[in-house]
């Protein structure tokens, strides 16, 4: 997927077969909606050669997936920018929930999964306390503005961190500069990357539409570098450094 994978695993007699699982369906995904390989669904799809209801059970999924956070995102995500389908802002969240579901299908209840920063935690850590996530810092790299306490719960932003301003507004086309990174916390990766997405797209708004969304809250950092949260949000982090 062009990104690092990591997933910690608290048990002893961890079976490599989970691992292998979890990392072959990462792959399965990547060759099936990876817009920068040319014999993915989703190319073939965007080349005409392959519509989208004849190209499996995999690609119905992520279709009907991002109707339904397009909707519940009055159009902030969306998966359809400039008649091409690029569902890559829902499928990074969704492989992660997949690699939880076959690891909860192992018996495993303490863990964590990664995948390019976006986070989902089961349990608790090694030393018998919640997950410490970090939000990056969107200009000095290596530092973090915060800490997460995450003990099943997801963390993912959205930022300008690798690609620049690449976070397009729907219904405009146009990139939005509102926000260096917009990260969202929840009990689901998948709704927290698909909102974080859309949030970010949202602007301003974006708060306001997290503080209305049971179970999340949010942390934004403006262009000045200023942070703006959600009233949830401090109590799910450790104290900030002065």
């Amino acid at each position: 997927m062009g990104m690092p994978v990591t997933v910690h695993v608290i048990d002893d007699q961890a079976d490599r077969k989970a691992l292998d699982a979890v990392f072959d369906d990462f792959t399965l995904l990547d060759r099936t909606f990876s817009p920068y390989l040319a014999g993915s669904a989703v190319s073939r799809i965007n080349r005409a050669e392959l519509q989208p209801e004849d190209a499996g059970q995999l690609v119905d999924q992520a279709v009907n997936l991002c109707r339904l956070y397009e909707h519940a995102t009055n159009g902030y995500f969306s998966a359809w920018i400039d008649g091409r389908f690029d569902p890559s802002g829902l499928v990074k969240g969704w492989a992660i929930d997949r690699a939880c579901s076959i690891l909860d299908g192992y018996g495993y209840r303490d863990y964590f999964v990664d995948a390019g920063g976006d986070v989902q935690t089961r349990g608790l850590s090694a030393e018998r306390s919640p997950w410490r996530v970090g939000i990056r810092h969107p200009v000095e790299r290596g530092k973090v503005a915060r800490v997460i306490q995450a003990s099943g719960l997801a963390v993912a932003t959205s930022g300008t961190y690798e690609k620049g301003e690449h976070i397009l507004d729907p219904h405009t086309g146009k990139p939005v500069d509102d926000w260096l990174s917009f990260t969202v916390i929840g009990p689901d990766i998948l709704q927290a990357d698909v909102y974080a997405t859309a949030c970010f797209a949202m602007g301003a708004a974006g708060l306001d539409f997290i503080s209305r969304v049971s179970g999340y809250e949010a942390y934004a950092i403006d262009r000045r570098l200023r942070a703006t949260f959600t009233e949830g949000i401090e109590a799910l982090c450790e104290p900030a450094s002065k």
